[in-house]
């Protein structure tokens, strides 16, 4: 009795389709190599020769930093905004770092990590500012940090089903608090979003991390009241004129950290829409001093025309017109030098190593912090510069 064909009693499809599906898969292993091997020749996927390491090899950082940097080629790079659509538009999925509340209200995910030695992260946050502070009061500078509350926060109402961890309620309380205890001045800004929330305005954007214009100007106004309590008189005095711009389609961050900005605006979330402020300098501010009294030692050497306040930030600072309300709030000019990913310290570091802050050096130093990083795990590279921090304060005040 002959046996029945193994192939067909496990159902498997037929012999043309097994072949066609090998002739795809091998279609697009020969693709893939060709597209990896492209971008390596064209210098668009590099990896740098310290990162071949045995260390690196061993412990599989080399080829985690390889991979990453083929997903950049061409195909691979398809594939992933393809994959990523599909999930969107079938599923109405956002992919792992972006949460959907309602309204079409998008979320990063990063604010609502848990993270592992959270505490004692923030903690050693708390211990760099104080230190940072200290160094700063040796040179005559004051340090004014405002941190900028969680979107998930201030706008709670439009999570609807995303969970936010109830560790993170006290988060923000936790860290001002630290901060009063050891003597640093702060601007608190969550009073000041939690206002401007109903009616047609709302503190941040729908579709982006960061806040509108209504949430930086009332966040620059927050600073300018905490501003007041320090004592620092600002130079040079200046009055701005503000003017709105007109509406247009503001595209969020959000969107493309899903990865689906590329698929027609119709089948996007519904995008924010801003009317950019305008700005100009009017006049002089009326705290200017009187004609014919600048003839002074600072005036004769230009010192009076320096700006006598500074900005470290994230990309906070560098979004919604942030530091022009900034300025027209402190009536004076506020360089900044905020860096987009910046976190807790990486603009921080570059500003008191910089030629700007040793050669003029202000008269105080806004820091603005995102909450998201207070309690996020430290890397190597901040470990050091905190340490660098702590060594330069006991060294400081050893006699």
């Amino acid at each position: 009795m002959a046996l029945a064909d193994p192939v067909q009693s496990f159902n498997l499809p037929s012999r043309t389709a097994r072949y066609a599906a090998g002739a795809v898969f091998l279609i697009a292993i020969v693709a893939g190599a060709a597209s990896a091997a492209w971008s390596l020749a064209s210098g668009q996927a590099a990896l740098a020769p310290e990162a071949w390491t045995r260390a690196g090899l061993m412990q599989g950082e080399t080829t985690r930093r390889l991979a990453s940097e083929l997903a950049q080629a061409p195909l691979p790079a398809a594939m992933a905004d393809a994959e990523r659509g599909a999930s969107w538009l079938l599923a109405g999925s956002l992919g792992p770092r972006v949460r959907q509340g309602c309204g079409q209200w998008l979320f990063l995910v990063d604010e609502l990590t848990v993270h592992p030695d959270a505490r004692r992260n923030l903690e050693t946050r708390l211990d760099a500012a104080a230190h940072m502070r200290t160094l700063l009061h040796g040179r005559g500078v004051e340090l004014l940090i405002a941190t900028v509350p969680d979107k998930s926060r201030v706008q709670h109402e439009q999570l609807c089903g995303i969970y936010r961890p109830a560790s993170f309620s006290d988060r923000l309380h936790g860290w001002e608090e630290g901060l009063a205890q050891r003597g640093v001045a702060r601007a608190a800004l969550l009073p000041a979003l939690e206002a401007t929330r109903g009616g047609g305005d709302q503190p941040f954007l729908r579709t982006d991390t960061h806040w509108t214009e209504t949430g930086a100007r009332a966040a620059a106004e927050a600073i300018a009241h905490a501003m007041d309590r320090t004592g620092v008189e600002l130079t040079p005095p200046l009055r701005y004129g503000l003017k709105s711009g007109e509406p247009g389609v503001r595209e969020g961050d959000l969107v493309r950290l899903a990865g689906i900005d590329w698929l027609p605006m119709a089948l996007q979330p519904a995008p924010d829409m801003v009317a950019p402020t305008r700005f100009s300098i009017e006049a002089p501010a009326a705290k200017d001093a009187a004609p014919g009294s600048g003839d002074t030692a600072d005036d004769l050497f230009g010192d009076a025309s320096l700006p006598s306040a500074a900005l470290i930030g994230t990309s906070y600072s560098r979004t919604s017109s942030f530091v022009p309300f900034l300025e027209t709030a402190l009536h004076t000019p506020v360089p900044s030098f905020a860096q987009d990913g910046g976190d807790f310290w990486g603009a921080a570091k570059t500003y008191l190593a910089s030629a700007e802050f040793r050669d003029t050096p202000p008269r105080v130093v806004i820091w603005e912090i995102p909450e998201r990083v207070l309690q996020m795990p430290i890397v190597a590279e901040e470990r050091a510069w905190m340490d660098s921090l702590e060594a330069a304060v006991e060294k400081k005040a050893a006699p």
